[in-house]
């Protein structure tokens, strides 16, 4: 379904409104003139009259002067829509129907014969002269009428204020009942999906994700927004089983490392027990139990150091000490210790150094960590290694520093290479392993600024690539 933006939906209900709203207004109008059209007289109704007034005023001429010629005037000036009041050249008031009976000046009266000009109230008034047989001005009779719409008969005078309203309101009647009517239904088409959010967001809130969006309507915005939401579910959903399923394996890991840190604690305790008995008896075996326990107590040790090392490792705010190293040096030592340590397990230990730098200048690192890393990946290829070989190469470039250790193992399946790093994963379970080692060394690699990578080897055996920055 084609969608459409909340922008361009606005600009459409207002083009809507504004039409529909033109339309019935003249829908309006047209009815509204055709219900008055014999009941009221137009506007200009009472103005059109005003000539035919005229025309009689010169023809009486200054006989309206006289006492008289008031009935005259009343005859010739329709009772209804009119006042008037007769005035001398003077200005002096005469006679008339209108309350003002105020006198005018001689200036204003010439001033504004023949004009209309804005009378009192809601009138306009009209300066018609009065003049004598010589053509003489006698007097000025100020006609006053109105320019609005009125009643034919006085019965009708509420319908006709009415109409005239209501012509006068429609416009803006039919621009709010729209607006009301469209503003409606947007408020429906939105109220569904916004409905559904706000309970989704509740839901998120009590830990249930267990909930759908089925929107089908086409406001863009509307749109992208369930759906991202419900990518957001699926995220959050992912995550928390994720971490379900972290939350498992962590808890399998631990019984697993509390069995194996008590079995040698039980070991130790064990031949403790048995030195005390054999002392009681005056038995020797003080030379045979020792190693046991110095063995088992190693192994005891190393699994608490691990689990401290992890808990040190991922905290936010530890930082590696890096110094100035000399990098030659430190891996020719470091090569050395390990060919040592190989040849009395008889695995025989190749290391190579390659320096492709112009410069030779020290670098930056945390000897003390990067031995723990290399020690810890020589020792799984020890343990690991099949016809006793093992590679250490180092590569140093102007950008980083390259390390990779291989040996001749049974390598890693592809399950195993996905979890090696994770905390407490043991593929191959040795007792005296917490499955920490590798999760610890990318830790201190990773906080070197630098990657670890596990891959087999091209002959097969497992192979560590850990890059650093220089």
């Amino acid at each position: 379904m084609k969608t459409v933006s909340i922008k361009s939906r606005l600009h459409r209900m207002i083009v809507k409104i504004l039409f529909a709203s033109f339309g019935c207004t003249l829908i309006t109008w047209v009815a509204l003139l055709f219900i008055g059209e014999d009941k009221t007289y137009y506007a200009n109704h009472y103005e059109k009259m005003i000539p035919s007034i005229e025309e009689q005023v010169k023809h009486e001429k200054d006989g309206l002067m006289k006492e008289s010629g008031k009935e005259s005037l009343e005859e010739i000036i329709p009772k209804e829509g009119f006042k008037y009041k007769v005035v001398n050249e003077k200005g002096v008031y005469q006679y008339g129907n209108l309350p003002d009976e105020s006198d005018m000046t001689s200036e204003r009266l010439l001033d504004s014969l023949n004009l209309v000009e804005n009378g009192p109230g809601d009138y306009y008034e009209k300066y018609i002269p009065i003049l004598s047989e010589g053509g003489s001005l006698q007097g000025v009779l100020l006609l006053y009428y109105t320019l609005k719409v009125t009643p034919i008969n006085e019965s009708e005078a509420l319908l006709v204020k009415t109409i005239t309203i209501l012509f006068l309101l429609a416009p803006f009647i039919y621009v709010i009942l729209f607006t009301i009517v469209f503003v409606k239904r947007l408020n429906l088409q939105l109220k569904k999906p916004l409905g559904q959010l706000m309970k989704a967001t509740s839901s998120i809130r009590n830990r249930n994700l267990q909930f759908s969006f089925d929107y089908s309507g086409n406001i863009t915005e509307v749109k992208e927004l369930t759906v991202a939401f419900e990518q957001m579910r699926d995220e959050l959903s992912d995550s928390l089983q994720r971490e379900w399923d972290l939350q498992k394996q962590r808890k399998e890991a631990i019984a697993a490392l509390a069995h194996d840190i008590r079995t040698p604690l039980t070991i130790i305790q064990g031949h403790v027990e048995g030195l005390e008995e054999a002392h009681k008896r005056g038995i020797d075996r003080f030379e045979r139990y020792i190693p046991v326990i110095k063995k088992n107590m190693a192994s005891a040790v190393k699994l608490v150091h691990d689990l401290n090392e992890t808990a040190i490792l991922e905290n936010d705010s530890f930082v590696v000490d890096k110094v100035a190293i000399d990098p030659i040096e430190f891996f020719t030592e470091k090569m050395e210790d390990y060919e040592l340590l190989c040849t009395k397990e008889e695995v025989q230990f190749t290391g190579n150094i390659e320096d492709e730098r112009k410069e030779k200048d020290e670098i930056y690192a945390d000897p003390y960590r990067l031995t723990q890393v290399f020690d810890n990946l020589i020792s799984n290829s020890l343990r690991f290694v099949d016809k006793g070989e093992i590679l250490f190469e180092v590569k140093l470039t102007e950008e980083k520093l390259m390390i990779k250790i291989a040996d001749d193992g049974p390598g890693f399946s592809a399950g195993q290479i996905t979890k090696l790093f994770e905390a407490f994963y043991q593929g191959a379970r040795r007792k005296g392993h917490a499955g920490l080692g590798l999760h610890i060394s990318k830790s201190i690699i990773e906080k070197h600024g630098g990657s670890i990578e596990a891959k087999n080897g091209g002959k097969g055996g497992a192979m560590m690539i850990i890059s650093l920055p220089i």
